[in-house]
């Protein structure tokens, strides 16, 4: 990017050639307002105006005494830039001319402009001639060259709009021009390099933009003002009229100006003229500043006589100063005295708050030390309720136990009544059944022995086969019934098989689910090795870090409890983190204040813990309430580095009286065996087959008692070494791994006995189908005797009925005997369930009322605790509200206090206003000094009516001293600026002088040496004094007089002869590195043209390191050939012509 440079004026889009007018100073306006110079355009420039001929524009003339000059120039000046001249030429005839390093063009390429679509000019670095036809585009060159680096579209003088150099039928055009940039001057070479690319991109909505790229094409800027920097330092004017001759400036310029307008284009080519400008700028600002000064010249006689006045009667003024300076001294004392008064209130108001602080502090520690009262009677109230609502859930559940008892009792007894009653039916019926086979048997026989007499016996065979079908049926349907008995059997292993499954399969889930939890503390334990807060709470890091930086608490909270907490050893750690609960989980704070703001944090963290406050912080005493040293305390397996964590758990927990021993049965010995151990609360001990569970041995009341202790499934949260309770993980979990190989070997034997129990079922259910034909093929054979029977004795009718009756009793009696047998067996069975049913209840009687007991004594003790909570709280609150008395008292003062610091401030700033703090005289109080005061001033306004007030007159002293010091200061800096500039202006005008004598020396002297080289005579005429510039020309070298003959007199080519060699005498004055001119041979014949051509290839090596751009409608033949030529030749241009198709005649 190319380096920041001054602004520049910004270009519209329409290139406007509205000129910047100068703003003229009235008398009023202050000097420099409007003090910088100013550049103006000429609006009646030739080369706008061409018609304007005789016309001469004041705006463009020099000052109106410049006219007072010689019309001559100095000769001996012309003189000398003749002899220079001379000198030159002869120091450079054996010179060739070397073209420059820098600020010359190198190429110009178009593209879309005008009648060219794509097009490229390659200049050479001396002489370039572009030829080509009328219409071929040549003059586009030069306009492209003047838009490109910056010109205004009326300054080419072939569009009023960019948007009309657009090719017909485009959008927009395109132009590059590179310029070349070598040697010493170069303009920021390293970032250029060696060519500078200018491209101008021309919209056909009028908008237009410019880039500036290095040699490599990469754009080092966007700003015109750059471009401008970069024309300044290669002086490329292309705007300057005689820098760039259009076809109508050269036709103008070279055939018809006038005498004016050749003077007019000479100043501004060299640019005297905007030097001209300047000056004039000048001249008004002295003008100004001129009526300025005879303005406030009568004003500053005024001022002075003003304060010489005022300077008169301040020196009256200082005879009362003494009066003065004591009523100064009064009324500053009396300032002060007003502060001095509320100060001493102040401090009243200090030792008061200082004492109410006092107060708060007592009443804060008593607070202290009740909440930590109140805190052990909640917990024990806590504890004291769940062990109540434990209490109530035995009974509540030995009761609904009962009921159920009660209910199946009560079944059981119905049932039993109803056996009774049906044995005795059956009994009765059976008895029945006795006597009529008895009766029926007798008649048979009877029958049988009067039948047996009459058929010799046969029937009697049939009837005693048929006796024995009937027993086989019989014992066949006892095996029946006996077997169904035993069914039941088979059907309770089933049940009692399946049990014991489920409860294999649930202690194995169970214990592959605690397997589970100990792998993930397992992971937990290697994952949180640099984290070990992650096994409080998810969000515990978060809290952490938020408080490691809030500034809001009075003392830092101490906590979680866990990380104060280290155990010695890690195999009770199960047990001591399932004791403690969510303690290890807690924070300890030392003040309410602190506890509300750390409630609030939490609550942000999400996270919620206890919150336990503790006041005193002095270290306890417990040596003294400790067992005996053989025992293991949860206190002594564990090492607290803060003593209020140490107090906190001894308060919550008896750390201090809970002795740890490993065995059950032996802790069971030790606690309960003899008299109660002395500083003994509770015992913790192992379960028989895991460490992980446990039991809490203690008393309630007088009775022995134990509560459960279960696993704890988290991670450890007291401080152990990280990788002993790795391994001791591991090896707990190899452990359970060993046990959850034992249950499953348990769980399969229970499986396969149940599995063997139900294929027992499967073979009794086979037996009873084997049984049931056996039964069923007995049935057949005592019908098939029977039908025998009933053959052979067809007309023993009332025979078979009789034995049909015999049989029906008999099968009767065999029910009956069944279901008696079947009454005698439910009977023993419902009595044997009577009376377990009735020890049940009696047992269930004995444990409700020993519940009931034990809830009785936990809600009475459960009451005493919630009592003594309920007094320790009121206790606290009024401990609290006196608190707040004293925090509302302490308040108040400062509020007190506080406006009363409001008032001193307001009283010191008041006195301050007055002086800085005076000493008040010991004894004097503000009444004393206003009394003196009051005298005083009164004495001192009796004088001031008299003279007036001193101040007021020190101050209209000083104003009037004041306003005329600076009114003279500013007269004598205005004058001191008009003679400057008066001096400045002498010397610029007759520099300019000098400038204007010198180059138009050097411009006569360089015409007259063009002339000769074509052996002319001749001068060039100028009267500044008239603004006129015009050549005497004497074509005939032969004659005498040398005044020679006006322009308007010469032959056509003598005249275009004459007007190049001015035109070239004119460039050399000038200086430029760039030099155009379009068409100046366009009116001259072949001759004239030759002799002009070859004029401009003579003028240009001699001025050398400069680039000429001449434009000619002739072909390239008319071009001399040389090393430092370049000839262009324009091929005309496809504008869509088409031949036209003449008829033959």
């Amino acid at each position: 990017m190319a380096p920041e440079k001054r602004s520049a004026p910004s270009d519209s889009d329409d290139e406007s050639d509205a000129d910047q007018r100068r703003a003229r100073h009235s008398s009023s306006t202050p000097y420099g307002s409007e003090s910088k110079r100013r550049r103006t355009n000429d609006k009646s420039s030739t080369a706008q105006h061409p018609d304007a001929s005789s016309e001469v524009d004041e705006a463009s003339t020099p000052p109106s005494d410049f006219g007072s000059d010689a019309d001559e120039d100095n000769g001996e000046a012309e003189l000398a830039a003749t002899q220079a001249i001379e000198d030159r030429k002869t120091s450079r005839k054996d010179q060739n001319n070397e073209p420059a390093l820098h600020g010359i063009l190198e190429e110009v390429k178009v593209t879309n402009f005008m009648c060219h679509e794509d097009y490229e000019f390659h200049l050479g670095p001396l002489i370039n001639f572009i030829t080509g036809k009328n219409g071929s585009g040549k003059s586009a060159i030069l306009t492209a060259i003047v838009l490109c680096l910056g010109g205004k579209a009326s300054a080419t003088n072939r569009g009023a709009r960019l948007s009309n150099f657009i090719k017909e039928g485009k959008d927009h055009a395109t132009i590059i021009c590179k310029i070349k940039n070598q040697g010493d001057s170069a303009y920021m070479p390293d970032l250029y390099g060696s060519t500078i690319q200018v491209e101008r991109h021309i919209s056909r909505t009028g908008g237009s933009s410019f880039k500036l790229k290095s040699e490599r094409g990469r754009i080092i800027s966007t700003r015109k003002a750059d471009l401008e920097e970069i024309c300044d330092h290669m002086i490329l004017q292309m705007e300057n009229p005689m820098t760039v001759l259009s076809q109508d400036q050269a036709r103008q310029f070279i055939s018809s100006s006038s005498a004016a307008e050749k003077y007019k284009l000479f100043m501004k080519g060299v640019h005297l003229e905007q030097l001209d400008q300047d000056y004039r700028i000048i001249e008004e600002q002295q003008e100004n500043i001129h009526a300025k000064i005879e303005t406030i010249r009568p004003d500053l006689k005024d001022l002075q006589k003003k304060h010489e006045s005022a300077k008169n009667k301040q020196e009256l003024s200082r005879k009362y100063d003494s009066m003065l300076d004591k009523l100064r001294d009064y009324r500053r004392q009396l300032a002060w005295a007003q502060v001095a008064a509320k100060e001493a209130l102040r401090e009243d108001y200090l030792q008061q708050i200082q004492e109410a602080d006092t107060k708060i502090q007592e009443a804060e520690a008593k607070v202290g030390q009740l909440d930590q009262v109140f805190q052990q009677s909640e917990l024990a109230a806590s504890a004291a309720v769940e062990f109540y609502s434990d209490a109530v859930a035995v009974v509540t559940r030995l009761q609904e136990e009962k009921a159920e008892a009660k209910a199946d009792q009560d079944d059981i007894k119905k049932e039993t009544h109803d056996a009774h009653a049906e044995q005795r039916n059956i009994r009765s019926e059976l008895q029945a059944a006795d006597e009529t086979i008895r009766a029926k048997t007798q008649e048979i026989e009877q029958e049988e022995q009067r039948l047996a007499e009459l058929n010799g016996g046969g029937a009697a065979r049939r009837i005693a086969e048929l006796q024995n079908a009937h027993e086989a049926l019989k014992e066949a349907k006892q095996a029946e019934d006996d077997h169904k008995r035993q069914r039941n059997e088979r059907e309770a292993d089933i049940e009692r098989m399946g049990g014991l499954e489920t409860a294999a399969q649930e202690a194995l889930t169970n214990h592959q689910e605690r397997l589970r939890q100990q792998k993930n503390n397992l992971q937990q334990l290697s994952r949180n090795r640099a984290n070990a807060d992650l096994a409080f709470h998810p969000n515990m890091p978060t809290l952490l870090k938020a408080l490691a930086t809030d500034t809001g608490f009075q003392e830092r909270p101490i906590g979680p409890l866990g990380k104060h907490v280290r155990l010695l050893k890690p195999e009770w750690s199960s047990i001591i983190e399932k004791s403690f609960g969510n303690t290890l989980n807690a924070f300890i704070v030392t003040n309410k204040r602190d506890e509300k703001h750390l409630s609030d944090v939490m609550r942000r963290a999400k996270v919620q813990t206890p919150i336990f406050m503790i006041n005193n912080q002095h270290p306890m005493d417990i040596a003294a309430h400790e067992p005996d040293a053989r025992f293991d305390t949860v206190l002594r397996v564990l090492d607290i580095d803060n003593e209020l964590v140490k107090r906190q758990l001894v308060i919550a927990h008896h750390i201090e009286q809970s002795i740890l021993i490993a065995d059950m049965s032996e802790a069971s010995e030790t606690l309960f065996g003899g008299r109660p151990l002395e500083k003994v609360k509770r015992c913790y001990c192992f379960s028989a087959n895991s460490k992980l569970r446990g039991a809490c041995l203690f008393y309630r009341g007088a009775q022995a008692a134990q509560d459960p202790v279960h696993e704890y499934l988290g991670t450890p949260r007291t401080k152990t070494d990280v990788e002993e309770s790795i391994r001791r993980q591991q090896a707990l979990i190899a452990e359970m791994s060993e046990q959850l190989r034992r249950l499953e070997e348990e769980y399969r034997s229970a499986r396969d006995h149940h599995v063997k129990a139900q294929q027992a079922l499967l073979r009794h259910d086979r037996a009873s189908r084997d049984l049931k034909i056996a039964v069923q093929e007995a049935d057949d054979q005592v019908d098939r005797l029977n039908d025998e029977i009933k053959q052979d004795n067809a007309e023993e009718g009332s025979l078979e009925v009789m034995r049909s009756t015999l049989r029906d009793a008999q099968e009767q009696k065999g029910i009956h005997e069944s279901s008696f047998q079947d009454a005698v067996n439910n009977l023993d069975v419902l009595k044997g369930k009577l009376r377990t049913a009735t020890r049940q209840l009696a047992e269930l009687d004995a444990r409700i009322a020993e519940a009931q007991e034990a809830a009785d004594e936990a809600q009475r003790r459960a009451q005493e605790a919630d009592k003594k909570r309920a007094f320790d709280q009121r206790e606290k609150q009024q401990a609290e509200s006196r608190v707040q008395d004293g925090v509302g008292d302490r308040e108040k003062l400062v509020s007190n206090l506080a406006d009363l610091d409001d008032t001193i401030a307001a009283f010191t700033e008041q006195a301050r206003q007055v002086s800085e703090r005076v000493n008040i005289p010991e004894g004097e109080t503000f009444e004393s000094l206003d009394k003196r005061y009051k005298r005083l001033y009164e004495d001192y306004r009796k004088y001031h009516d008299r003279i007036g007030d001193r101040e007021q007159i020190a101050a209209e002293a000083t104003r009037c001293r004041k306003a005329f010091d600076t009114a003279q200061r500013e007269l004598q800096s205005l004058e001191n600026l008009r003679d400057k500039l008066q001096e400045t202006m002498q010397q610029r005008k007759e520099r300019w002088k000098l400038f204007r004598s010198y180059i138009s020396a050097h411009a006569k002297a360089q015409f007259g040496f063009m002339l000769s080289e074509r052996g002319f005579r001749g001068r060039l005429i100028m009267d500044h004094h008239q603004k006129l510039m015009d050549l005497k020309v004497e074509p005939d070298i032969t004659r005498r007089d040398g005044s020679g003959r006006s322009a308007r007199t010469l032959s056509g080519g003598e005249k275009s002869f004459s007007q190049i060699c001015l035109l070239l005498a004119i460039w050399e004055a000038m200086g430029a590195p760039i030099r155009c001119l379009d068409e100046f041979d366009v009116f001259m014949d072949a001759v004239n043209r030759s002799i002009s051509v070859n004029l401009l290839i003579e003028g240009a090596r001699q001025s050398i390191g400069r680039q000429f751009i001449l434009i000619s409608p002739g072909s390239k033949s008319d071009i001399p050939r040389a090393p430092d030529v370049k000839v262009n030749e324009v091929a005309a241009p496809e504008r869509g012509q088409t031949r036209l198709v003449l008829a033959s005649a």
